[in-house]
């Protein structure tokens, strides 16, 4: 009895590392953080005693029974945030990365607690410090973790980079199953014990220099990235201005004569010559010059944006409709708004270029409902009816891999309270995104 207790004790190592899993998932997560700690706890307490049991019943290799419980784990982890799948399952791996690392420092000191016994022999020393350690490493990355890696986690839009991830992880956690002690004996021989420990020190500095390597690289990317994205913003704001600067110049003439042209139509008007007023007005009106900027909305960056990719689709001869309706209550940040509308219409107007010309159109509404708490944005627009797809994710055309810009829409939408859903109904693809006005839901 003795023995199935301290399995029963192991099992525990699954809360301070689920705790670990969602922390990086602040922003990120399907049901309030009550909910899923109630949820995590409904799931924990059946399924521990019965696992223990197991093992114990069936005298099986602790590995036989974890791998199975992993899976199960992940799938309810999984379900319960909002996040793609590369992302959850990156986590996930890391943190059985670091779990097993613990593992083995745990056998470590159960062996030199009962160094007559192995791994696969449950002893209440190395339970109580694989939890105790556990416990204090969950406690000491809680705000790290929750700070900068929410930021990867919000941010990285790459799955390619976040699977490269789970390859690192999955090698560490197999180096690790592979590297337990059966027998606490042979760490007894010559140095082994000296070379135990070192071996598990040195992984565990180079799985944490791994990891604030990738934050720092990826940080870097996204300020980059972000940087690119506020020039072009400024790039446009600046084309805008120029526009309207040389309308207004070229206007000033007009302005400045146009108390001659009263009176000269009040000349007129007395002489009841309605033909010369007629004659002169068209005259006038034809020498006004044309304003190249058009004012879709109040908001300047939103509206440079509008401008630019509506010169974007005049030259591909895209016919456009827009209705754009931004509240000054919007909270939303222009970045993030400019990013999803960017982005659709950039994969719009090139869909558009797939199809005849008499054929392509961009309709896009911006308006708000539901007491206005939500800025919903739709879009529709024509394509040629090719698409790829995967596990119900739209793949881009134009290279392997998925459609980044699609994805970055989906996470702004996520990171903004609301939702994103992209589907095709023939040869038009549609987009519905709504967004709490409000902005981030830690607002």
């Amino acid at each position: 009895m003795k023995e199935f207790f301290t399995i029963l004790l192991d099992e525990w190592l699954i809360l301070p590392a689920a705790a670990l899993c969602f922390f990086p998932m602040k922003n990120q997560l399907r049901y309030s953080p009550l909910r899923i700690v109630l949820h995590v706890f409904l799931l924990f307490f059946p399924v521990a005693p019965l696992m223990s049991w197991i093992t114990y019943h069936f005298s099986l290799n602790p590995n036989t029974v974890l791998l199975p419980m992993l899976a199960v784990f992940y799938v309810c982890y999984h379900r319960s945030l909002t996040v793609s799948p590369d992302r959850s399952f990156a986590i996930f791996a890391y943190v059985c990365a670091l779990m097993a690392l613990i593992g083995n420092f745990a056998n470590g000191f159960d062996a030199l607690c009962n160094p007559l016994s192995g791994a696969n022999s449950f002893s209440l020393e190395n339970s109580v410090f694989a939890l105790t350690v556990s416990t204090l490493v969950a406690l000491l990355f809680f705000y790290p973790v929750r700070k900068y890696g929410s930021i990867l986690i919000d941010r990285l839009q790459l799955p390619h980079v976040w699977y490269t991830t789970v390859l690192i992880s999955a090698l560490f956690f197999c180096i690790n199953l592979l590297f337990r002690p059966l027998q606490y004996q042979t760490l007894y021989t010559n140095r082994v014990f000296l070379a135990f420990w070192g071996f598990l020190t040195m992984m565990t500095v180079t799985l944490l220099l791994l990891t604030v390597i990738f934050y720092f690289i990826v940080s870097g990317i996204l300020r980059e990235m972000d940087t690119i994205e506020k020039n072009r913003m400024l790039e446009m704001q600046q084309s805008q201005y120029i526009k309207q600067q040389n309308y207004m110049q070229a206007t000033a003439v007009l302005r400045h004569n146009f108390r001659q042209t009263i009176r000269t139509l009040e000349s007129l008007a007395e002489a009841k010559d309605y033909a010369a007023i007629e004659d002169y007005l068209k005259k006038y009106v034809n020498t006004m010059p044309k304003n190249d900027v058009t004012g879709f909305c109040k908001n300047h960056a939103v509206n440079a944006l509008l401008n630019y990719y509506a010169e974007s689709a005049k030259a591909e001869q895209v016919s456009l409709h827009f209705v754009i309706d931004i509240p000054d209550s919007c909270k939303i940040d222009d970045t993030d708004l400019c990013n999803v509308i960017g982005n659709l219409l950039e994969n719009a107007i090139a869909a558009c270029s797939d199809v005849p010309e008499e054929k392509r159109f961009i309709n896009l509404y911006m308006e708000t409902h539901e007491k206005n708490e939500y800025l919903y944005i739709t879009m529709s627009n024509s394509f040629n009816g090719k698409v790829r797809m995967a596990k119900e994710r739209y793949l881009s055309t134009r290279h392997s891999g998925n459609g980044i810009g699609l994805s970055s829409i989906a996470s702004i939408a996520e990171k903004n309270g609301g939702s994103a859903r992209f589907y095709h109904e023939g040869k038009v693809f549609n987009a519905d995104i709504a967004m709490k006005i409000a902005g981030n839901k830690e607002n």
